[in-house]
């Protein structure tokens, strides 16, 4: 499955998701990365009602992400993975799957996070998993919208 776009935004799908990463990479489909939401009725049904017709979404846990991508089970679409943690894409990446470029997009700010950017607050739990990428080569890059330019934060997380 070629994959367009894998970011990290606590928000998942929101405006900048859909009006600006969306417009941009143009997926025929978004996965949603995340154990609760996989699970819960309503809140597939609010993130669903704001994306276009023209684009799948599919709502998968964070087991099943790992298998479909090992799997390339979406390998006539091309896909935009969403994850609300850095957490999350450790524990995909820790089950075999090999990410090369990961997008933090937001990550607002929470008890404990210090700010990076303006949109990219970490926790020590964040800087861990992030660290923890880094040693696997993945290149990370801070970027909220498709306008601006990506910035590669490796050696700020190490």
């Amino acid at each position: 499955m070629p994959l367009c776009l894998i970011r990290v935004d606590d928000r998942l799908i929101h405006g900048q998701v859909i009006l600006g990463w969306a417009r941009a990479m143009k997926p025929g489909r978004i996965v949603v990365a995340n154990d609760r939401i996989a699970t819960s009725t309503w809140e597939r049904k609010f993130y669903t009602s704001s994306v276009p017709s023209n684009i799948k979404v599919s709502f998968l846990d964070l087991d099943e992400t790992a298998r479909q991508l090992l799997n390339n089970l979406f390998k006539n679409e091309l896909v935009m993975i969403l994850f609300e943690s850095v957490k999350d894409v450790y524990s995909v990446v820790a089950k075999g799957v090999s990410m090369t470029d990961v997008n933090i997009g937001g990550l607002h700010y929470r008890q404990g996070a210090e700010e990076l950017l303006p949109y990219v607050f970490l926790t020590g739990e964040d800087r861990t998993y992030l660290r923890e990428l880094v040693k696997l080569s993945v290149r990370l890059t801070a970027q909220d919208i498709p306008g601006n330019s990506p910035r590669v934060i490796n050696p700020l997380v190490v």
